[in-house]
């Protein structure tokens, strides 16, 4: 533990990528009622790279959230003779998450990683941070999952299309809204409908939500690290 605190951030990496093994696919992820596959979870990511941080002195985060894109994607999809449509809000994110040395705070690496989501209902956000998380930490530390995307074609994008609803006119989610209302106070908020020109919470994009949720979680984690 002492030896530790003598290297710098690129050196405590290094000893990290040595030390964490593989992880395994122990998520299971259905595609419809007969076809699943096996994924890697971020909790056993997580698991598996929490113990080496905080031997080595290394604390990571998300420093900044961004979202570059969003979009409702019509569903078509067809079983057994039956056929479904569907709305889904699509959201990417680009992430840079921060790899601090705890023993001299001065001292990161930020690399930067994107995270799509899709989701029917208030999700997507979710699922797009904790697919830009986990990815981060696999690939900055190099663990192996036993998974190549290029091992396998990509299949068609058949029975989804994007509507001609930009990311301006996404509504700000149920939940966000309702995180909002946790964060801020009455006054804060109507600070902030004035600065994106909207008369109530409901009026605001998703984009805005997003971006306004994302200032006051990240107050919070400075407060939490100082």
């Amino acid at each position: 533990m002492e030896e530790s605190k003598k290297l710098n951030i690129y050196q405590k990496m290094l000893k990290a990528t040595e030390k964490i093994s593989k992880v395994a696919k122990n998520l299971k992820v259905d595609i419809n009622k007969s076809a699943s596959y096996k994924a890697v979870s971020e909790a056993d990511v997580l698991e598996a790279v929490k113990p080496i941080e905080i031997e080595l002195g290394i604390y990571s985060y998300p420093v900044k959230r961004e979202i570059i894109e969003t979009n409702i994607l019509d569903t078509v999809k067809e079983y057994n003779g039956n056929r479904t449509e569907s709305k889904q809000l699509f959201m990417r994110l680009e992430v840079t998450y921060r790899f601090v040395n705890v023993d001299n705070p001065q001292d990161y690496i930020d690399i930067i990683t994107y995270g799509d989501g899709v989701d029917s209902q208030d999700k997507a956000p979710g699922k797009s941070m904790t697919y830009a998380d986990k990815y981060a930490l696999l690939k900055a530390y190099k663990i192996q999952t036993g998974e190549d995307p290029d091992k396998e074609g990509s299949g068609d994008l058949k029975g989804i299309k994007k509507t001609n609803e930009s990311k301006k006119i996404v509504k700000a989610t149920a939940s966000q809204i309702e995180t909002m209302k946790k964060l801020y106070s009455e006054e804060e908020l109507q600070k902030a409908l004035t600065l994106v020109k909207k008369a109530k919470l409901e009026d605001m994009t998703v984009y805005e939500a997003s971006n306004l949720i994302s200032k006051r979680t990240k107050k919070e984690e400075v407060k939490e690290n100082e």
